[in-house]
């Protein structure tokens, strides 16, 4: 079976599981297609970013056609946004999950040595970079440059989130596309976008809650129930990824890139610094919404009279 770079895999179906399978099987199935004069091939990004495009679009027809969302309205397209947003998160998780757990844990290593596996692995984890890039190429596209574009102005219309938006973008996709570029440190990037991309489905159908409860077809008892379920299990989520779960792996990363020889042999130092400036800029960067989630638990802990037991006991303590 050949891949689009020309190498063979090597194992037997059967060594492979399922869901890498499923991956191996579209993305050696591409023809290849390279960046103009380099031998970087983005057909898996191409073909990643045409499929959430159809998503995103299939999303909005769905609402506006069967669900009663009102037509080229901005709350169908932000909600099928997030349709397409958990679309891309659940599909990528789940593969990120199978490749940490068929390999040995080394954020600063080369491609080239993990051996646990043999020729599929890396080709998986090839996938789940293009998979991830073309997701921020496909959002900045659509859900931000197309949709900001006035054809009577001939000109954008950014907000000061819109930039940030597509800086967030563009600082990413480098990082991703670098880690291939350089045959090392895609573990580094890969525990980013699972740590990052986990609460996604989540976040996304909050918002998307949030956007229901402003529409009347939308709005009813069962509907803003089961918002009120998903926005506390979100709020909770969020905050013990963010602030619990994923510092201590960005630390260990920031020591494995940085503090050890093999991080500052494998990764150049520039780009070294560069990718710990990005992942920590981006902890940092979802402070606002961690206080809002912060707000959200302590609000519904006061409605279920917590805040005042708690309070009371580490007084009776004192």
């Amino acid at each position: 079976m050949c891949s689009p770079d020309g190498s063979t895999t090597k194992d037997t179906p059967a060594q492979v599981p399922f869901v890498a399978k499923v991956w191996l099987t579209i993305y050696e199935g591409l023809p290849a297609v390279y960046v103009p004069f380099t031998n970087f091939n983005i057909s898996f990004t191409l073909l990643s970013a045409v499929f959430l495009t159809g998503c995103r679009f299939l999303s909005e027809y769905i609402l506006v056609n069967y669900l009663g969302w009102p037509e080229d309205g901005t709350p169908s397209k932000e909600c099928a946004a997030s349709c397409a947003g958990i679309c891309h998160s659940t599909i990528l998780c789940t593969g990120l999950i199978v490749a940490f757990s068929t390999e040995k844990y080394d954020v600063a290593a080369k491609i080239d040595t993990f051996t646990k596996t043999t020729g599929w692995w890396k080709k998986f984890v090839d996938a789940l970079l293009q998979f991830c890039t073309a997701y921020m190429l496909y959002d900045a596209m659509i859900n931000v440059l197309w949709l900001r574009y006035n054809p009577t102005l001939v000109k954008f219309e950014f907000s000061n989130d819109d930039v940030l938006f597509l800086a967030h973008h563009l600082v990413t996709s480098f990082y991703m596309i670098s880690a291939r570029v350089i045959g090392a440190g895609h573990q580094s990037a890969m525990i980013c976008m699972l740590l990052g991309e986990l609460t996604n489905p989540l976040s996304n159908l909050y918002l998307i809650g949030e956007l229901a409860m402003k529409l009347d077809c939308c709005n009813g008892p069962t509907a803003q129930q089961l918002r009120y379920v998903i926005k506390i299990t979100f709020a909770i989520m969020y905050n013990l990824f963010r602030v619990i779960i994923a510092p201590p792996f960005f630390a260990h990363t920031t020591y494995s890139l940085l503090l050890t020889k093999k991080g500052r042999t494998n990764v150049p130092l520039p780009l070294n610094i560069f990718w710990n400036v990005l992942i920590w800029g981006v902890c940092f960067g979802s402070a606002s919404w961690i206080i809002m989630c912060n707000q959200i638990i302590v609000d519904y802990m006061s409605e279920l009279g917590l805040t005042t037991t708690i309070m009371t006991m580490m007084g009776q303590e004192l």
